[in-house]
């Protein structure tokens, strides 16, 4: 197997909508291609557009529409107004904790008798788990409370429910053959795809939750705009569809982010370096989550929920400071099992052949191999598994890629597994290390089946072909409208063909690449991160370039000015 160097096939949007784009640019006063983006993205109508580009809290959906919340609801108050023992049993991921975090804070406000429980990733695995039920028979527990787990905890709400604790599961994941017999379950996925909150993430069903508790309470529900930031985290980072709920709820808690009182996540954003500057999904995805996630991969996640619920600021500045040093360690055992990864696929995967990428090991740190199979998902555009062996059982981490469902591959491949959850991207297993092997056969029989040669090709999709004389500052500033950015609603991509270089291209920074463009009359700042590699095919004069590209405002000394930003670069012709 050698190294693959992927060609991005460019695929760009077709001319549709065209007679509503331009009806949707004169209503609303927006250029043209906005618009025409707008309507490819089903956005079509000026009403919807109105909405779209300026949203408010006030176009929240009721909670009570997700099944179960009413009797969750009053379930909880009566524990409330009894005084009930209640645990928060939540998960170590970036959603799980701040759900877990959120519900906690909102409860305790309310002044209920509340504890969290997050379970220890290497010794207890993901969901509920007889250690973590042993400490609610320790703790007298009468209500447990399930956060970002819990869908498919038969057994294991079986036995809570035999030792007296009723079970209130709150979960997103996709339901099993079988639901827990819990006393509630509020899960969006046990509605209809059609339904709103489908797509919900963890920490936004706690969310709805809160909701449903203060209206019931009649409560001032404004309140609960404190916790925004939270939902935004745990939202952005759970790679949940921006759209809808998860957008609206994104974009206020982004700017919740920015304001925020809880002394934690100041300490945390502090001592990331993104005080002072703007932040977006991408600053939460790749700089403050993964030190959320950092202790939580690594063992014990108990000090992110302290961090995010503290009142205590010197408390709060030396957990930031646990995490910012977590997350370094990560880095480095993700770089020592990347390369023991690529050095095994040699020995085991047939490149041309394999549909799926599935390596197990032991000695693998079972924390980092979810991080280290999304790597090589963009390395080489397959379905991965990772597992790490650890006596006489594998926990396993699944990535996927577009058009191939992961939690339906591994229904078709239970047979073989302990256990297994999650959705379309990512997953989560446990294996006999006996029938890896096999799993190993039966997931590239399915991958084969669900993925054509044209599946394995990444594809880069672009909105629009675009004149560089068409970018003005309007235009930028209305698609900014767009954000915040993520899957199902991404940054818009542009192409622009035959542009000439300007100047003499140089590299900053680690291999960015950075030059200038003109077409007609306009001359344009270019900045392509990791792409220094193309710089020698730039020395000869003149040099026409093929462009794919985002639009954004490069401030710089205080004044804001146009950059593209590169996603992709050819010559021309």
């Amino acid at each position: 197997m050698k190294n693959n160097n992927l060609i991005l096939k460019w695929v760009v949007e077709d001319e549709v909508h065209v007679e509503e784009a331009k009806k949707l640019a004169r209503e609303l006063e927006i250029p043209y291609v906005a618009a025409k983006i707008l309507c490819a993205r089903g956005i079509v109508s000026p009403e919807e557009a109105r909405k779209f580009l300026n949203p408010s809290l006030d176009q929240l959906f009721d909670p009570f529409v997700l099944p179960g919340m009413r009797q969750g609801v009053e379930r909880v108050i009566q524990a409330l107004k009894n005084n009930e023992k209640m645990m928060i049993y939540g998960d170590y991921d970036v959603d799980g904790i701040t759900g877990t975090a959120l519900m906690f804070l909102v409860l305790n406000r309310l002044g209920g008798n509340v504890s969290y429980y997050l379970p220890n990733r290497l010794l207890e695995g993901y969901g509920i788990s007889e250690d973590g039920l042993e400490e609610a028979f320790k703790r007298d527990i009468d209500l447990l409370i399930s956060v970002d787990c819990g869908i498919t905890a038969v057994n294991e709400v079986k036995i809570a429910r035999e030792k007296g604790i009723d079970c209130i599961i709150t979960d997103h994941h996709e339901p099993g053959p079988e639901l827990p017999s819990a006393d509630v379950i509020i899960n969006p996925k046990l509605d209809s795809q059609d339904k709103p909150g489908y797509e919900l993430s963890a920490v936004g069903v706690a969310f709805k939750f809160a909701q449903a508790l203060y209206r019931q309470l009649n409560q001032d529900q404004t309140e609960l705009e404190d916790h925004l930031d939270l939902v935004a985290l745990g939202t952005a980072a759970d790679i949940v569809p921006l759209v809808g709920e998860n957008r609206i709820l994104t974009k206020f808690g982004l700017d919740q982010v920015a304001r925020t009182t809880k002394p934690g996540l100041k300490a945390l954003i502090f001592i990331s370096g993104v005080m002072g500057h703007k932040i977006g999904t991408g600053q939460i995805v790749f700089i403050l989550a993964p030190r959320i996630n950092a202790v939580g991969r690594l063992g014990d996640a108990q000090k992110a929920i302290k961090l995010l619920t503290t009142r205590d600021e010197t408390q709060a500045n030396a957990i930031a400071r646990i995490l910012n040093s977590e997350n370094k360690r990560r880095k480095d055992i993700d770089e020592q099992t990347l390369n023991e990864a690529l050095e095994l696929m040699e020995s085991t995967v047939d490149i041309k052949k394999d549909r799926a990428i599935v390596l197990s090991s032991y000695g693998w740190h079972q924390g980092v191999i979810g991080i280290v199979a999304s790597r090589l998902v963009e390395r080489f555009n397959r379905p991965t598994v990772m597992i790490a062996i650890d006596g006489g059982e594998g926990k396993g981490s699944a990535r996927s890629i577009p058009g191939f469902h992961l939690y339906e591959a591994l229904k078709q491949c239970e047979e073989y597994l302990i256990r297994y959850g999650g959705h379309k991207y990512a997953a989560g297993l446990s294996i006999d290390p006996a029938n890896i092997e096999p799993f190993r056969r039966k997931l590239n029989q399915v991958s084969a089946s669900m993925l054509s040669d044209e599946d394995l090709v990444p594809k880069l999709n672009i909105d629009s072909e675009l004149e560089l004389d068409s970018i003005d500052e309007n235009l930028v500033t209305v698609l900014e409208k767009f954000a915040p950015f993520g899957p199902i609603n991404m940054r818009p991509i542009f192409v622009t063909y035959n542009a000439e270089v300007v100047g003499t291209p140089y590299i900053v920074g680690s291999n960015h690449l950075r030059f200038k463009v003109r077409r007609g009359e306009k001359v344009f700042d270019c900045i392509g991160f990791g792409l220094g590699d193309f710089l020698r095919k730039l020395h000869t004069r003149p040099t026409y370039v093929d462009i794919v590209y985002v639009l954004e405002f490069n401030n710089w000394n205080g004044t804001n000015k146009i950059q593209l930003r590169l996603k992709d670069i050819r010559l021309s012709g």
